[in-house]
This record gives C-alpha cells, sequence and structure tokens, in this order.
C-alpha cells in the first residue's frame, strides 16, 4: 500500500478507510490517548479538529468505535504534529507511543505489566491474546525465527504500520525491555509485519 502513493497523504487515508470494516473496531483509549497528545501539545482549534474529524462527540475507553474513526482521527493530528515531530511518520509513531499507558490500564494491560521483567519470549507469546482484547478486528500472530529474534504479524487491520511500531516500542520500554529492536514494514493492504529482536 505505502509504495503506491505518499505516505501521509489524503489518497492515503482513503485507501485505508476503503479497506476497513464497519465491524473493525477497537477500545476508546486509543482515541482518548490520540487526543490527549494533541491537547498537551497543540491547541484548541487543533484539537477540536481532530475530535471533529473522527466523527464522534466522546470516546470512553473500553467503550468500541469503528477504526474508520481512529483512523481519521490520527490522520488529522499527525498532520496538525508532524512538522514538530520530524514528518507524518515520525508524528504517527509519536501518536503510537502514547496510547501504551492508557492500554496498561486495561485488565489486560494490567497482565503484561505482571509478567517478569526482562522476559521478552514472555511478553511477545502473550500479545496475540493482548491485542485481541484492544482491538477487536484482525489477527496478531508470532512466529519465532531464533532464540532472539521473531516476526510479529498483524493481518486484517488498517492501522498504519508507523503508529503500530510506536505502540510496540513503548510496550516494551514500559515493561522495563531495553534494546530492543523493532522494524516495520506494510507486508499486503491490510498487514503489517514487525522483525522482532534483541
Amino acid at each position: 500500500m505505502r509504495g503506491e502513493m505518499e505516505t501521509g497523504s489524503q489518497a492515503e487515508l482513503e485507501q485505508r478507510l476503503a479497506l476497513a470494516s464497519a465491524e473493525d473496531t477497537l477500545r476508546g483509549f486509543f482515541f482518548t490517548a490520540a487526543l490527549k497528545v494533541v491537547r498537551n501539545e497543540c491547541d484548541e482549534t487543533v484539537w477540536s479538529r481532530c475530535l471533529e474529524a473522527s466523527g464522534e462527540r466522546r470516546f470512553m475507553a473500553f467503550f468500541s468505535y469503528p477504526i474508520g474513526s481512529l483512523l481519521r482521527l490520527l490522520y488529522a493530528a499527525a498532520w496538525a504534529l508532524g512538522e514538530k515531530h520530524g514528518g507524518f511518520d515520525a508524528a504517527m509513531q509519536h501518536l503510537g507511543r502514547h496510547v501504551v499507558p492508557d492500554y496498561l490500564e486495561s485488565s489486560a494491560g494490567r497482565l503484561l505489566k505482571m509478567l517478569p521483567v526482562g522476559a521478552p519470549k514472555l511478553l511477545l507469546g502473550n500479545l496475540p491474546p493482548a491485542y485481541r482484547t484492544a482491538v477487536l478486528h484482525g489477527e496478531c500472530s508470532v512466529t519465532w525465527t531464533g532464540a532472539n529474534r521473531c516476526v510479529l504479524l498483524i493481518q486484517r487491520s488498517a492501522l498504519p504500520v508507523p503508529y503500530l511500531e510506536g505502540a510496540l516500542r513503548s510496550l516494551f520500554e514500559s515493561v522495563k525491555l531495553r534494546h530492543v529492536k523493532v522494524i516495520g514494514r506494510q507486508a499486503g493492504p491490510l498487514e503489517s509485519e514487525f522483525s522482532v529482536s534483541w
């Protein structure tokens, strides 16, 4: 998908929206986290514009909302934050990083926080079920390619790779896993692949 058009363009957003199904939903904390970043780093006008872009009036952390609403919100926020953070992809990663603290307050997130410190294999093995509690569409799977490396595959999700990459890096840092390398790529229209190593 990303090679076909300019990264962060309106056309890319429209393509993602066209691929998303009305049944593809995720929890409200994805929305509230992005809006919190915008509120902290931009003025009220930009915050209102991002909320309006979502098509919603407000969000409850553990209610479910359409992915299309989040995509519109994320793109509006990344466009607004791009100059400050070094471009669209960097702003999208920044937004992804900030969803993790809110996620870790959820029941699934609290379970991840209880895993032994410094246990990357255990954390990665628990990501697929944790993903299912927060993102109510698509699939997350882990394939081990070595003692200290794996491929994390997220299928049937229109979320941008930089956003997911930022969230993964932040998750590893939040549970005290340092020096974890995450490299993401768009493997297909609704498929994101991440090489993870340490």
